[in-house]
């Protein structure tokens, strides 16, 4: 007794390293993405009486998690903890989940020598993955859900066939992960036909065994079909309508450089090799292809990624690889650990030094663990120290941030493909990094979550907006219907075709609405960031609503009267500045003085087609100055300076402005010659107003410079009726 405890404190003493590497890498990790609250939203509409809806009275599945939003339905509603709070952590239980039943796999599996050392090298190899541990928190979304289900089928399959429950579990598992990810069909696809050849290999008859198939079917078939029966009733269709709006076409390019990044630099080089070498030795010694089962999923899944061009988020689709490969390849390890002890080069000399196969096994490890985790871990602390809002990053390793990296044999070259496919695929928001996605929810946080103390009623019920990127604004205006401009939302935008080519497509943000639906729909409203005082809320939009103290509802509409009629006994005030007399440009006719470099910027009014482009709304006139370039869309770069002007104490700056929202785009307003501002878009077509107060800059010289410099998606800006104005009733006030 006193021995098994000792052996089993060993055993913990021996595993909490990897598991404290894993908890310093999640917590280094840890965020949440904008996209988890459009399911968040529809958790909100559910157990607000709406239904699973996005708009109520709009049953559009905007969702591929069903089973992630019931899950945080029932959290909310029995335990009061939103689901922005519950869902991270419910990742990280089933990260302790994954842990546990890969572990389990090893602990139990039949036939298995040096288990101890298998289990330890598997739990390192998932521990010190920067990219499992970046999943752990999950950004709020279902990744680390599904891994787990997929690995508990393949765990069950593997050590349970032979029993009814086994099977059933197996089953139920499978269901569960294909509630949980549109993929999971797929996979339980896979599973099914592995059971099928290895029952034929187990009983040695060329006889599928039809009645252990239906154990594992059925329950499967039922649940998973009731789902789809459920579906069709409830929304009308059999697919989830995020498939309509994000599959556009076959994009087999971007998919490959996204699993070849994914390949250098998680090191899925070395890991699959050693998985076949495992599956093949596991084969010869009993007959059990679990391996190739292991294999095979990740193996067609890798041509499924390949086919839809990757994913937006940084390796997120591939999860489940790394627990399902760890135990192979530590296998695969101790197996070639085996082959180098008693091969005949090396047998006298392990002989007479008494090294086994356990200390040839960990001089394999060490450097297959440092080659599959050192770049993603240096991308992981590079990103990470990372604290500013950004819309599209690219983060590069050379000698000033990974020296220690660069130094060791091979490195130098893997590290310069991964740079180049990173530099490729950002341009098109494949494989966005964390950081990217957490810094961009961070700012969005800060900037909306004020509206969530607004009370009901006082955003009208026929007001409707369209809007891109629909998470976190509108969890916390639940009130206001919004047209997803992408289409996730909205079934006749996600269903419009698309004529961009590949080389200018933005991942999962291709579609946008049909000429004149927005128009067809009554799009009436536009709302901005709360403010904390009425000019505050007034330089940002026509109109202003005072919803609690020191807090505005800046929006805009075009029709006034239908403003006044619906905020009627609200304390509503209106845009009081007019113009000034000057307009630094209109741009109708020409670029009213302003001076060109590079083949960029041009003026929209001379174009009769902007090849690829979405609908803009929000511009005064036809005339206006764009860095999209007819033919060449985001990939042209340049600038436009403006002549040179003066300003007034009391006078302020108003534009409009559209396009990226990234550092490499921007309108810039030089004081003798200084940056004194710098403005962007908003990552939409949709024009924006700017009014800014010159009183600190009165008097010098002033200029402002339109500049691209970005290659990428969403790399332009555009720029409309630039002009000096003047508050009616002037006052001293605050800068905003």
């Amino acid at each position: 007794m006193k021995g098994n405890v000792l052996r089993n404190a060993r055993v913990i003493l021996l595993h909490l390293p990897w598991l404290a590497l894993l908890g310093w890498f999640s917590s280094v990790a840890w965020f949440l993405t904008d996209d988890a609250f459009i399911s968040f939203r529809y958790v909100r509409n559910l157990l607000d009486g709406h239904g699973l809806v996005f708009n109520p009275g709009e049953y559009v599945e905007g969702y591929s998690n069903f089973l992630w939003v019931l899950e945080l339905a029932a959290i909310w509603g029995l335990s009061g903890v939103p689901p922005e709070r519950a869902a991270p952590w419910l990742s990280v239980t089933f990260t302790a989940g994954t842990l546990a039943a890969m572990l389990w796999w090893v602990a139990r599996l039949p036939l298995l020598r040096h288990r101890g050392l298998v289990a330890w090298m598997a739990l390192g190899l998932v521990c010190a993955s920067a990219t499992f541990a970046v999943w752990t928190s999950g950004g709020g979304l279902e990744t680390r859900q599904f891994t787990f289900f997929i690995v508990l089928a393949v765990m069950c399959l593997s050590l349970y066939r032979d029993r009814r429950r086994g099977l059933l579990a197996a089953s139920l598992s499978l269901a569960a992960a294909a509630l949980t990810r549109p993929e999971g069909p797929l996979l339980a696809a896979l599973c099914f036909s592995w059971f099928i050849i290895q029952r034929m290999a187990d009983t040695g008859r060329l006889k599928p065994d039809w009645r252990r198939l239906i154990y594992l079917a059925a329950p499967f078939v039922v649940l998973v079909g009731a789902h789809f029966l459920w579906r069709y009733a409830y929304y009308g269709e059999w697919l989830p309508n995020t498939y309509y709006a994000k599959h556009v076409r076959p994009w087999y390019e971007s998919g490959f450089r996204y699993l070849w990044a994914a390949a250098i630099d998680t090191g899925l080089y070395l890991l699959v090799p050693l998985a076949a070498v495992a599956m093949r030795n596991r084969w010869r010694a009993s007959r059990d292809g679990i391996w190739a089962l292991a294999l095979l999923l990740v193996g067609v899944h890798m041509a499924y990624v390949m086919r839809i061009g990757g994913d937006h988020f940084e390796y997120r689709p591939l999860d489940f690889y790394w627990p399902l490969l760890a135990v192979p390849a530590s296998m695969g390890i101790v197996h070639l650990g085996e082959r180098i002890a008693t091969g005949r080069w090396l047998r006298r000399f392990s002989a007479r030094l008494a090294v086994g196969v356990r200390t040839y096994a960990i001089v394999l490890f060490v450097p297959v663990l440092f080659y599959t985790s050192a770049i993603q871990g240096a991308l992981l602390f590079e990103g990470a120290a990372i604290r500013e809002r950004i819309l599209k990053l690219h983060i590069e390793l050379d000698d000033s941030n990974a020296a220690w990296l660069l130094a060791a044999p091979g490195m130098p070259m893997l590290v310069a493909v991964s740079n180049d496919l990173r530099r490729q695929t950002s341009r098109q928001s494949v494989a966005s990094p964390f950081v990217e996605h957490r810094e961009f929810a961070n700012a969005i946080l800060r900037t909306w979550k004020p509206y969530e103390n607004m009370e009901n009623g006082v955003i009208p019920e026929d007001a409707l907006m369209v809007g891109g990127g629909l998470g976190i604004r509108f969890y916390y205006l639940p009130d206001l219907k919004v047209i997803d401009i992408f289409g996730l939302t909205d079934a006749t935008v996600a269903r419009n075709p698309v004529e961009t080519p590949n080389h200018l497509r933005v991942i999962a943000h291709d579609r946008y609405p049909p000429p004149g639906y927005l128009e067809e729909r009554g799009v009436n409203f536009t709302i901005h960031p709360p403010a904390t005082s009425e000019l505050q809320a007034l330089i940002r939009a026509e109109y202003a609503v005072k919803i609690g103290p020191a807090l505005w509802m800046p929006f805009d509409s075009p029709d006034r009267q239908w403003v006044f009629d619906r905020f009627a006994g609200r304390d509503l005030r209106v845009f009081d500045f007019f113009f000034d007399g000057r307009f630094l440009g209109r741009f109708e006719d020409g670029f009213d003085g302003w001076l060109l470099e590079g083949k960029a910027i041009t003026n929209h009014s001379q174009y009769e087609r902007y090849k690829g482009q979405q609908p803009i709304s929000g511009n005064m006139g036809r005339g206006f100055l764009t860095s999209y370039h007819p033919e060449n869309g985001d990939r042209a770069i340049g600038r436009a300076l403006s002549p040179a002007f003066t300003a007034e104490s009391g006078q302020y700056l108003k534009f409009l402005i559209a396009g990226g929202g990234d550092s490499g785009v921007g309108l810039r307003l030089l004081a003798d010659g200084d940056e004194a501002g710098v403005w962007r878009g908003e990552t939409t077509e949709r024009f924006k107003r700017v009014v800014y107060p010159l009183a600190e800059v009165a008097g010098q010289r002033l200029q402002l410079e339109l500049f691209d410099n970005e290659t990428g998606g969403w790399g332009h800006i555009m720029l409309d009726h630039v002009m000096l104005v003047r508050r009616q009733f002037e006052e001293q006030v605050e800068k905003p």
